[in-house]
């Protein structure tokens, strides 16, 4: 994005200070900007693109911050309004206008006598109307189907928001955003409403659906906050398709993917469409690869403006939507410079990164476009402003030089760290950490001197940094890297590569006080590995790639981890090799020993551990599982069977279980061996005593049954009574009384 600082100090002091408080012409200068009152403030813009009218509402409140009287406030107005009317507290005002002057890019200016003195801190809110009919200038084009605008908002504290029709093809100002609330009467008419504040915050936040949001719902920290006060967003609305024409086509991109890149113009422009399409289709692979990143979009839509220039902004771009201005002597330039902000946007923290990156894309494939740069001139100019005060405390706002001199820098950065490859590789590393987005100046100064292994601390003090504040804080850093970069080349004799984790995110953040103390640990984090090295080296085990996979990649703490785990593992290897060292070669134990050697060869030093002690353990097995197959033999030879026994035999098989005992032993598996043989003994051997419990078990089951169903007759048992003599012999339950469980088979159907 181009930008030009509109010299409106000086119409605002003649046109406004006079109405307030009748001071002298010097007095009136100096509090140009030291404006004597407060004012939040919103400006509703309504387009009425179909017939190329626009109709405006401004409402500010106002407060007193001086310590006397307000007789009148201002506020700004579009050029060509009409039907201005103005009113405050229920009264229509006394309005002096100055009209604005599009020629110079200049806003009106209305100026209301309030209807009361107003008193040091008092408020008071104005309300303002008026319309703006179909025009055509070099600012501003209302006609019949088409709208291409800017917008005046009112400084620090203001609103602008546009409501805009919801068929046809509208850009907004990539700062605006579609407004949360959605008045019935604005969507009834067809409208979509957009909201614009501070541009930057939005831009700059475009990843954060939390600031987004807030911002779309007009939160006050999110209003405009820049000085000057002028126009502060844009609009393209274009209702009547028939007058713009549109390029499209897939561009071919190093990564092998397409890209569809579109060009929407005015068909007036043909010839002008036709050459800068051309060289965006060019230029944009070529941009991919001196960023060395790939473009991480899937579109990217350019658009033709004729009055995005009159407001100091000779292009636009974000978020794959770019804006191109008309006629500007130096279009080509514009259009590569913009497309670069594809790979150099809200990706960077700061206005002079973004834009001198562009700068330097646009002037490092110039030759190869065909194109030449503009001189802007900036290193004869009266300025020495570092480049982080640009928009941060300079009082320079000459364009030229800030474009100037930012794009120069990323010239002389280039040269700094060796060249061209160089560059790229550094600027490939942009998209490595989202986590460090948007990155700032320190980053590239960081990652340079690690691309390039070069001292960059003089390059940013005369370029970048303010040098009587920067330079405490540039030393400070130098003595942590240069520690840190001793500590890399003693890891390097290791075969170590990179730096801990923790280390490199202090560094990154600029954190320096903790790294004295990060090195020192670290150093004997390479004594430790340094002995194992050796101890590995000695015994026949190399040097295996575990630790280095954990030095650049993990914290201090846990390389350490990692160098005791392989120190245990060559422990347990030389202990469990000593502990076989008499086995036949064709022991199963030997080839547990490869298994670990394998496992520490490639850096798995807790497999290895398990596997040298699996080793031991399966020589052990084959010992114990040969005696405990002869010590079962003789349990089953002198093993007799009683009635116990056969009891406690049931579901058991020891012979076949000896059996199969004798052939995992044949077959070199002890572990199984010796798990069989001491089934098959213990089965034999509490043969006796298993049948006695069982048969135990089995009589307390029976004598729970038996008094179980007892319990159930009892509680079926009742009373009965006997029929007289000549009644017969049938008992009869008293019919009061339950029935007994004796009379079931005597009862009638």
């Amino acid at each position: 994005m181009r930008i030009r600082r509109f010299a409106l100090v000086g119409l605002f002091a003649v046109l406004v200070l006079p109405f307030m408080d009748g001071g002298t012409p010097a007095a009136q200068a100096q509090q140009s900007f030291a404006k004597p009152y407060l004012v939040a403030s919103e400006t509703y813009y309504t387009l009425d693109t179909p017939n190329g009218m626009m109709s405006v509402r401004y409402h500010g409140e106002y407060q007193n911050n001086q310590t006397k009287d307000l007789l009148a406030l201002p506020f700004f107005i579009m050029p060509g309004a009409q039907n201005l009317s103005v009113t405050a507290e229920g009264s229509s005002l006394e309005v002096a206008v100055v009209e604005g002057n599009e020629a110079l890019a200049a806003p009106g200016v209305g100026v209301v006598k309030l209807p009361r003195n107003l008193k040091p801190k008092a408020r008071i809110t104005v309300e303002a109307s008026y319309s703006i009919p179909s025009r055509s200038g070099k600012l501003m084009t209302l006609e019949p189907g088409i709208i291409e605008t800017p917008f005046i908002g009112q400084g620090p504290g203001s609103f602008v928001l546009v409501d805009v029709p919801s068929e046809g093809d509208t850009y907004l100002d990539p700062g605006c955003l579609r407004a949360t609330a959605q008045p019935n009467e604005v969507k009834d008419a067809g409208r979509v409403r957009w909201v614009c504040g501070e541009v930057t915050i939005i831009a700059l936040n475009g990843d954060d659906p939390d600031v987004l949001k807030r911002c779309a719902a007009m939160d006050d920290k999110c209003r405009q906050r820049a000085l000057p006060e002028t126009f502060s967003a844009y609009v393209q609305s274009i209702t009547d398709l028939s007058k713009v024409s549109k390029l499209e086509g897939d561009v071919a991109m190093p990564d092998g993917r397409n890209v569809h890149m579109a060009l929407r113009y005015f068909q007036r422009d043909q010839a002008w469409a036709q050459k800068q399409w051309a060289l965006a289709q060019k230029a944009f692979p070529m941009l991919e690869t001196l960023f060395g990143f790939p473009y991480k979009g899937d579109t990217v839509t350019m658009r033709q403006s004729h009055h995005i220039d009159r407001i100091g902004a000779a292009g636009v771009a974000l978020n794959g939507q770019v804006l191109l201005a008309t006629d500007t002597g130096f279009d080509e330039e514009v259009t590569v410079h913009e497309l670069a902000h594809m790979w150099a946007s809200s990706n960077l923290d700061t206005k002079w990164l973004w834009e001198g990156l562009a700068e330097y894309g646009a002037s490092s494939l110039a030759p190869e476009l065909g194109f030449t740069p503009v001189d802007r001139g900036w290193s004869a100019m009266p300025y020495k402003d570092p480049l982080a005060t640009w928009y941060n405390g300079s009082d320079v706002y000459n364009p030229d030089y800030w474009y100037g001199k930012a794009g120069a820098f990323f010239r002389a950065f280039e040269q700094a760290v060796g060249g061209r490859e160089a560059m790229t590789a550094v600027l490939s590393r942009m998209d490595d950490e989202p986590a460090l987005l948007p990155l700032d100046a320190g980053w590239f100064m960081d990652q340079g001197e690690w691309v390039s292994g070069k001292n960059l601390d003089q390059l940013f003090l005369d370029w970048v940094y303010q040098p009587l504040t920067a330079k405490p804080l540039l030393s400070q850093r130098r003595e942590a890297h240069d520690s840190v970069t001793a500590l890399q080349a003693r890891a390097q004799t290791l075969g170590l590569s990179g730096m801990p984790s923790d280390i490199y995110d202090n560094l990154l953040a600029w954190v320096f006080e903790p790294i004295a103390e990060q090195v020192a640990k670290a150093n004997k984090v390479l004594d430790a590995y340094s002995e194992v090295v050796a101890l590995s080296e000695q015994n026949g085990l190399g040097r295996p790639e575990g630790v280095n996979q954990f030095w650049g990649k993990k914290r201090v703490a846990d390389t350490l981890v990692v160098v005791e785990n392989q120190r245990q593992a060559i422990t347990t290897i030389v202990s469990s090799a000593k502990a076989i060292e008499n086995k036949p070669a064709d022991n199963p134990a030997w080839a547990k020993m490869a298994e670990a050697r394998e496992k520490y060869a490639a850096g798995d030093f807790s497999g290895a551990k398990a596997a040298a002690a699996g080793a031991v353990t399966t020589a052990y097995n084959e010992v114990a599982a040969g005696k405990m197959i002869e010590i079962a033999k003789e349990k089953q030879a002198s093993f007799s069977a009683g009635f116990f026994g056969r009891i406690g035999l049931m579901f058991a098989n020891p012979d076949d279980d000896l059996k199969k005992a004798e052939a995992a032993q044949a077959a070199g598996d002890g572990e199984t061996a010796l798990k069989l043989a001491k089934s098959a003994y213990t089965a034999w051997d509490g043969a006796t005593q298993r049948g006695i419990q069982r048969l135990a078990m089995l009589a307390a089951v029976m004598c729970a049954l038996t008094f179980g169903v007892w319990f159930i007759l009892r509680r079926l048992e009742g009373p009965v009574t006997v029929k007289k003599s000549g009644q017969g012999h049938v008992l009869e339950v008293d019919p009061s009384r339950r029935a007994s469980w004796k009379d079931w088979e005597n009862s009638k159907e």
